[in-house]
């Protein structure tokens, strides 16, 4: 059972890796433009995110006040913290954008990893700060949640509209709508436990309502705390995945028959994208124009995948192992 199931993941893998080479030639020859996959769709549909968001953050607190229950809290505290880091997000991605090439010659794209570790912290620490309230308020026994008809439309009323946005990211599958329709998924999941726990809390066990917002709270807290754990490395230099390093060598192997030998090949990250360095062997006797020339058009297809932010390509005539 082991080894068939074992057996079956490196197909699907291997599957996976195929359909890769296959768009990455597709996006070598010309036959498509890098990153366009009808992205004015993709803007749409995040756009059309962020404005739910904004709707449900003022529902959400809406309810929260009706009911006075801490896990209908802990959705408002979730939907706070999305808008707050996509506002985070936007500044980042703006002041990139903006770069003055003169100060950061080779610009300032670390900031977006820095506004996602910082958005992670912070969501972990809003949500963590509402597990202690929780556990307070068990301590104290103040539990009084109130659920009632209104509350439960409102919230019941939000989820829906944001099931219906993610089937609809999911249905367009771009690896961005992907992300978003995750991220949707996630806030239904931490809505209808909220709307559960708060509903027991005001009808059968009062315990239920602080039980669920810990609940809520700590996989939020959890996952973001994971998530910017997960963000560091990629900041100082960790390896990239190495489906990304096959891509990137598929290509230089079939590059030019004038390359001789590859000496090695490091693709790490200090940004959400990876830099990528490349050692080749050509023959010593190749006129200047025509090693550069073979260098340059090496560096510019490999930049086109969507996973290289910048590429450095060195030759050398001998194989001797230099960085």
């Amino acid at each position: 059972m082991r080894r068939s199931k074992a057996k079956n993941e490196y197909l699907s893998g291997l599957a996976e890796l195929t359909e890769l080479y296959e768009k990455d030639e597709d996006l070598m020859e010309g036959k498509v433009k890098p990153f366009e996959v009808e992205q004015s769709v993709d803007r749409l549909l995040a756009k059309l995110s962020i404005a739910l968001n904004l709707a449900l953050l003022f529902t959400n607190l809406l309810a929260s006040i009706m009911s006075g229950s801490l896990s209908i809290v802990s959705t408002f505290v979730d939907s706070l913290m999305d808008v707050s880091t996509g506002v985070i997000i936007g500044i980042c991605l703006r002041m990139i954008e903006k770069t003055d090439r003169f100060h950061y010659p080779r610009g300032r794209a670390r900031l977006e990893l820095l506004g996602v570790i910082v958005c992670s912290i912070l969501m972990g620490i809003a949500n963590s700060i509402l597990v202690l309230e929780s556990v307070r308020s068990i301590l104290a026994g103040t539990m009084n949640p109130v659920m009632d008809i209104y509350t439960l439309g409102i919230m019941l009323g939000g989820s829906g509209v944001k099931l219906i946005l993610c089937l609809v990211c999911y249905k367009r599958g771009s690896n961005s709508s992907k992300v978003l329709a995750m991220d949707m998924r996630n806030d239904i999941a931490t809505s209808i436990t909220a709307i559960v726990c708060a509903t027991l809390g005001h009808r059968v066990w009062p315990y239920a309502d602080p039980v669920g917002a810990i609940i809520v709270c700590g996989v939020i807290a959890f996952g973001w705390y994971s998530h910017a754990f997960e963000s560091v490395p990629q900041l100082v230099g960790r390896r990239a995945e190495s489906v990304h390093l096959s891509r990137l060598l598929k290509i230089v192997i079939e590059h030019d028959d004038r390359i001789k030998k590859i000496d090695h090949v490091i693709l790490y990250h200090t940004t959400q994208e990876a830099i990528a360095e490349v050692h080749i062997v050509m023959d010593e006797n190749l006129p200047l124009k025509i090693t550069h020339d073979i260098a340059a058009s090496l560096e510019k297809k490999l930049k086109m995948l969507e996973f290289v932010e910048t590429c450095f390509v060195h030759c050398d005539y001998e194989l001797d192992g230099d960085d």
